[in-house]
C-alpha cells in the first residue's frame, strides 16, 4: 500500500514538472486551432480591404460605414430584412440593405465612392472561383 502511494505521488510530481516545462505559448490539449487566411477578418459580410485602397481611405470607409448604421433608411431597410420569410425576399431585402448603406455612406462622405468602385472589381475578380466552379465544368463537359 506504501508502494502504491508513493508512486502515485511521485507520477503527479513528475506530471506537475512536465507541465511546468512546457513553453507559456504552446497550444494546451485539443483546443480547436483558429485557421488564420483572408476570410478571418471582420465579421461575417463585412468587407474585405481591395489591395488598391490606402489604409486612410479604408479606414474612413469603416467609420462611415459605422456611422451609416445609425441612418434611418438603413435601420428601416434592415427591419424589412428581418421580416422576409422566402429566399427571394431574403435577398432582395439583403440587396435594399446594402444600397441603403452605400447610399448613407456616399451621402456622409461622396470621396468614397471610389472604394465602391475597387470593391466592386474585387468581387467581380472573385466571380467563378470557389466550390461551385467544379460543377459549371463539369455540366458545360455534358
Amino acid at each position: 500500500m506504501k508502494l502504491k502511494l508513493a508512486f502515485l505521488l511521485a507520477l503527479i510530481s513528475s506530471a506537475g514538472l512536465i507541465a511546468a516545462d512546457a513553453p507559456a505559448d504552446a497550444p494546451k490539449g485539443d483546443a480547436p486551432k483558429k485557421a488564420e487566411g483572408k476570410g478571418d477578418k471582420g465579421k461575417k459580410g463585412a468587407p474585405q480591404k481591395p489591395e488598391s485602397v490606402d489604409e486612410a481611405t479604408w479606414k474612413k470607409f469603416q467609420e462611415a460605414s459605422k456611422a451609416a448604421q445609425n441612418d434611418d433608411a438603413v435601420k428601416a431597410a434592415k427591419a424589412k430584412a428581418a421580416e422576409a420569410k422566402t429566399d427571394e425576399e431574403k435577398k432582395a431585402a439583403g440587396k435594399a440593405v446594402m444600397e441603403a448603406t452605400k447610399a448613407a455612406i456616399l451621402k456622409a462622405d461622396a470621396s468614397l465612392e471610389s472604394v465602391f468602385k475597387a470593391l466592386e472589381e474585387a468581387r467581380a475578380k472573385g466571380k467563378g472561383k470557389g466550390k461551385g466552379e467544379g460543377k459549371k465544368k463539369d455540366e458545360a463537359a455534358k
